[in-house]
Formats: C-alpha cells, structure tokens, sequence
C-alpha cells in the first residue's frame, strides 16, 4: 500500500538516491535535510518511492521538485504525492522542463496551466522551464 507523509530523517538517504537517480545536477544531501520540513515521501512497503517538495513563495505554493525512483515510475506515486499535497484554497506553481511532456501532461491533468517561461532555467543544459500554475478551486 502506498503512502505519502511528511519526510524524516531516516528517508533521507533514499531520498538522495532517487534525487540522484533523476536529475542530471542532483542537490546535496545538506538540502533536503536543511529543508526537511518541506518534504514529503511516498513509501511502498515502508521503503521510500518517491518525494516532492513544497515550500510558500510569496503566498503561493510553489512545488520545489518530485521524483520517483526508476523502479516505480508510471505506476501512479507522482499522482499520489500531488494529490496530497494540493489544496483548493492555495494558488500552486512549479517549473518543468519543456521536454518533460509526461510531468506536464499529470499537471495539466490537476489543472495546471502554462503561464510563463524561465529562460535558460536549467543549469545542466541551458534548457527553458515551463512555469506553470494551478489557481485556487
């Protein structure tokens, strides 16, 4: 049974190594764990699958990052984790690659549109991020 609660110190480690396992730049340990408390992990079986972060920005919502590990991708943990973390009453925003077609493809599915464009966002490859937003139901 899959769940989704708040990230913990021991998830770290599992954390990192799906971050590691998914991102071309991967962000240090000292992140998440600086940041804790905007984390949150789906587990599997008591073994983490997932993360995403969430942080408030200006009185929005921004979605920092999700991954999954490659073993349990397209198996519904990203949908899980985002429907736990959405609300009606916040607006939400998140930047996504333009060549992420199946993460902008979940968002539009929780009504996220794309508003806007980050120029060279990326630092690995110089590539644009997508803005997207999600308004208050």
């Amino acid at each position: 049974m899959l769940t989704v609660e708040h990230m913990n110190e021991e998830d770290l480690p599992a954390v990192v190594e799906i971050e590691s396992l998914s991102f071309p730049v991967p962000k240090d340990i000292s992140i998440f764990k600086n940041d804790q408390n905007k984390y949150w992990v789906a587990k599997e079986e008591g073994r983490v699958v997932g993360y995403i972060g969430v942080e408030k920005v200006a009185g929005e919502s921004h979605i920092i990052n999700t991954a999954v590990h490659p073993n349990h991708r397209r198996t519904g943990v990203a949908r899980r984790m985002i429907e736990e973390i959405l609300d009606d009453k916040d607006v939400f925003f998140l930047e996504v690659r333009p060549s992420n077609m199946p993460a902008q493809k979940l968002y539009r599915k929780y009504g996220f549109e794309k508003v806007g464009v980050r120029k060279a966002y990326y630092a690995d490859n110089g590539e644009d991020a997508y803005i997207m937003r999600r308004n208050a139901q």
